[in-house]
C-alpha cells in the first residue's frame, strides 16, 4: 500500500471509482465527469492524492485539498477545502485502515503549506465520511440545502413583470462586485487573491446574471463538463413517463427522465434579493432561458440563515443537505460562523 499524488494517467480508474458512488435512494444519478481533475484544476496547486494497492494494481481512496485565501472573522486567511474524499466502495472493512494513512499524508502536506483552518462540504446521510471527519477533530458549523427547482411550469403568470427582468451575458468586474458587496462580510467569502485565481474558472462557466429592479442571481452552467445520469427511477414515475411526455405537449408537466438519461442542471448563486416578491419574476426570466437551452433542474445553494431561503425552498422539490465543515489547525482561529458564503467555484 502507497500514498502518492494522482496523475493523469489515473484518470479513467477515478472516474469509474465515482460511477460505483451514486446517490439517491428510489431515485438514483451517479455524477459523470469527462475529466476527473475538473475539480481540482480549479486551484493552483491543489493536494490531490490517491492510496493503492500495488499488488492488485488497484486505488483504494482519493483525498483532495485546494489551497484557498478566504475571510473567518473579518481577517484574511489561508484555508485548505477538502473535496473529492472517498473510498472505493468495493474496499468495505468498516473504518478503512488506508483512508487513515491517505488522512496522514494529506495532512502533512497542509501542515507544510502553513494553511490556518481546513473545510468542506459533506452529504448529511453520508456517515461514514462525517465519522471519519469528527474523528479527525473537525466539527460541523452549517447546513446548505441544494434547493433543486424543476423547470417544467412557470413561476410569473404576469408576462409584463417578467419582461422587466434582464439578462447580462458578460457583467463588468464593477457590476458583480456592487450586487456581491452583500456578501463580502461573510465568513468564507473569497478576498481579491483568491477571485483572481478562479478567475478563468468564472469566465469559462458563467452563464450570466439575470435581474429584476433591484434583484438580483448568477448561473453557472457546468454542463459540458459535468452531469447526471439515472440509474433507477421508482416503477410508478416509469409508468407515468410516456402519459407526462405526451401531456407536456398541452400542460406544464414536470420532466420525468428515463433509464440512462443525463439530467442537466443550472447553479443559482449570490442570488440578491431586496424584495421577496422579486423571485418569481426573476425566476421566471432563468426558467425561460433554460428551458430553451435543455435544462432540467435549477439548483441554489442556501443555508436556513440566508436572505431568500424559505421562498426559494418553496419551490424546490427535494432539497439535500450538506454539512459545512471546520477544523481549525492553530491556536486561536475560530470556527466559520453563518450564515458564510458558498463560493460556486468549489463545486
Amino acid at each position: 500500500m502507497r500514498v502518492r499524488p494522482a496523475t493523469d494517467a489515473d484518470n479513467e480508474k477515478l472516474i469509474a471509482i465515482e460511477k460505483l458512488t451514486p446517490q439517491g435512494g428510489q431515485i438514483r444519478l451517479v455524477s459523470e465527469r469527462k475529466d476527473y481533475f475538473f475539480r481540482a484544476k480549479k486551484f493552483a496547486d491543489p493536494i490531490f492524492l490517491v492510496v493503492e494497492d500495488e499488488a492488485e494494481d488497484m486505488i483504494l481512496g482519493i483525498m483532495g485539498v485546494g489551497p484557498v485565501t478566504v475571510r473567518l472573522n473579518n481577517e484574511i486567511r489561508r484555508a485548505g477545502l477538502v473535496f473529492d474524499w472517498r473510498s472505493n466502495p468495493l474496499i468495505k472493512k468498516g473504518l478503512p485502515r488506508h483512508m487513515f494513512r491517505l488522512w496522514q499524508a494529506a495532512y502533512s502536506e497542509i501542515v507544510r503549506r502553513d494553511l490556518d483552518f481546513l473545510f468542506g462540504y459533506v452529504k448529511e446521510d453520508n456517515e461514514r465520511s462525517i465519522s471519519i471527519i469528527t474523528r479527525s477533530g473537525a466539527q460541523v458549523v452549517e447546513g446548505k440545502d441544494f434547493l433543486t427547482i424543476p423547470v417544467h411550469a412557470s413561476f410569473c403568470c404576469n408576462g409584463a413583470e417578467v419582461e422587466k427582468a434582464t439578462y447580462t451575458h458578460k457583467p463588468e468586474a464593477e457590476l458583480e462586485s456592487k450586487a456581491t458587496d452583500s456578501f463580502s462580510c461573510l465568513d468564507l467569502y473569497p478576498d481579491l487573491a483568491q477571485r483572481e485565481a478562479t478567475r478563468e474558472q468564472r469566465e469559462r462557466y458563467l452563464f450570466g446574471r439575470f435581474s429584476y429592479k433591484d434583484s438580483s442571481v448568477n448561473v453557472w452552467d457546468t454542463t459540458e463538463e459535468y452531469t447526471q445520469r439515472v440509474l433507477n427511477i421508482p416503477t410508478l414515475f416509469k409508468l407515468a413517463r410516456p402519459i407526462f411526455r405526451i401531456g407536456s405537449k398541452i400542460w406544464p408537466l414536470p420532466h420525468i427522465p428515463g433509464f440512462g438519461e443525463e439530467i442537466k442542471v443550472w447553479q443559482l448563486f449570490d442570488l440578491v434579493l431586496d424584495q421577496y416578491e422579486d423571485l418569481n419574476p426573476l425566476l421566471e426570466k432563468v426558467r425561460q432561458d433554460a428551458a430553451g437551452k435543455g435544462i432540467h433542474y435549477l439548483v441554489v445553494t442556501l443555508g436556513p440563515d440566508d436572505r431568500g431561503y424559505e421562498q426559494a425552498a418553496r419551490k424546490a422539490w427535494v432539497k439535500p443537505r450538506y454539512n459545512l465543515f471546520a477544523m481549525p489547525l492553530k491556536d486561536g482561529i475560530p470556527l466559520p460562523k453563518p450564515p458564510t458564503y458558498f463560493d460556486v467555484c468549489y463545486l
